[in-house]
């Protein structure tokens, strides 16, 4: 099991997906601090990057989260090389640049870009030899296992990407049209990592430390990237790391959970520039997901009207539960 990519080192083997509307620099430093081996920012348009020249501040960046992957999208190779070369010279602390090949968003597929091009594989090895001809950094990729059940072509698709030159791929084991209904297919993953000599990180389905050890052991990948299981909660990488080395279960106490809440918050406020009420307030509800009491927390929150009043609700909340 490698824990490097190209020359990045990792700590542990479990990822942060690059989720959009989600991965703001807060919550990128919480899953740092809960274990998590490298994180991802959300995908950034690279037609976007080329226009402003400047790292957009939804993905503000930090020295503290460092491994950190960029995630870009897009389907033009000049235009891809030139985002990159923008990356290098405006986000010092990037460690890897990611490629996406896996989106399966309406928008995204009408500009012909994400799952797009693993319907039309030829058309990506220009677009990552544009991203390593301007860096030294690893040059990565996501992919789904295909474009529906009867277009299964990961593995083809793998090999292309590794004959690119990329230093891994990561599999999003669901086919673009399943997007994130029904079960992932692990045995995808497996033969992917039996095919290809560079790294393959494994996706889909990983909700507890449990099954992050067992994608693992089943499938022989070298990393496993957690998505909706890390949302409102960091303590996945903990819990993974906590199974992989025990064997046994880790599950965080309410002072833990509530901690975590005003520690996000903390760093929402003073780790980044960026600040939305809305988004603050959509974290914290997540936050509270599996509590007992949860729903009536999301209807109380709802009704906020400002950072104060979410922090006298959620402390109100835990004090009638510890």
């Amino acid at each position: 099991m490698a824990l490097n990519i190209g020359k990045v080192k990792l700590n542990n083997p479990f990822i942060l997906a690059p989720l959009h509307g989600v991965n703001c620099l807060a919550f990128r430093l919480l899953c740092k601090e809960f274990g998590a081996g490298l994180v991802y920012t959300p995908m950034v348009h690279v037609n976007w990057l080329v226009k402003e020249k400047c790292i957009p501040e939804s993905i503000e960046l930090s020295k503290s989260e460092k491994p950190v992957a960029v995630q870009l999208i897009g389907n033009d190779p000049k235009t891809m090389k030139e985002a990159v070369q923008i990356v290098n010279d405006h986000a010092p602390f990037v460690d890897i640049i990611d490629l996406n090949f896996g989106c399966p968003d309406g928008d995204v597929l009408g500009w012909k870009m994400g799952a797009y091009l693993v319907k039309h594989p030829e058309k990506i090895p220009s677009l990552i030899e544009a991203a390593t001809s301007a860096t030294n950094k690893p040059v990565t990729a996501k992919i789904r296992s295909g474009w529906d059940d009867k277009t299964i072509n990961c593995i083809e698709v793998g090999k292309i990407i590794e004959d690119a030159g990329a230093s891994a791929v990561a599999l999003h084991a669901r086919t673009r049209k399943q997007v994130y209904e029904g079960k992932a297919n692990w045995s995808l993953i497996k033969k992917l990592k039996e095919t290809v000599d560079i790294p393959v990180i494994g996706n889909g389905d990983v909700s507890n430390g449990k099954l992050g050890k067992s994608l693992l052991q089943r499938t022989g990948c070298d990393m496993v990237m957690i998505g909706r299981g890390a949302v409102g909660y960091p303590f996945i990488f903990k819990e993974c790391n906590h199974y992989l080395k025990t064997g046994k279960e880790y599950r965080p106490t309410l002072t833990e959970r509530h901690n975590a809440i005003l520690k996000f918050i903390d760093y929402y406020n003073n780790k980044q520039e960026r600040y939305k009420f809305s988004e603050l307030k959509q974290h914290v509800m997540w936050s509270f997901k599996w509590l007992k009491g949860a729903k009536g927390f999301r209807v109380d929150l709802m009704k906020t009207k400002d950072e104060t009043e979410v922090l006298n609700l959620v402390k109100a909340y835990f004090k009638g539960w510890l």
